[in-house]
């Protein structure tokens, strides 16, 4: 399968992904059940699109789905030369 976009059709598939949700951190992002639902909706779209946790692509894609405290501790978990290179779902245990 050719690596698509999250927002793409998935090759000569007709199967179109749902743009992920912004998650702020706060209100219903702030419960347990949602925040996880939105994780695995996360991992959802990285894996249709094939792309890499741990690669730089996927990080930056994750930050365009943040805004506000997250948005924040993504730009500081990509700053710091202790967690710049650990990935997706290091990033998401930080998050969490």
């Amino acid at each position: 399968m050719a690596r698509t976009s999250a927002s793409s059709t998935l090759g000569s598939s007709s199967l179109k992904l749902p743009k992920l949700a912004t998650n702020n951190g706060k209100g219903k992002y702030k419960t347990a059940a949602v925040f996880d639902a939105w994780v695995r909706d996360l991992r959802d779209h990285l894996e249709v699109t094939e792309m890499d946790l741990k690669s730089s692509d996927a990080m930056i894609w994750v930050g365009m789905h943040l805004q506000d405290g997250t948005k924040m501790l993504h730009t500081q978990f990509r700053s710091n030369e202790d967690t710049k290179n650990l990935g997706v779902e290091e990033f998401l245990k930080a998050l969490r």
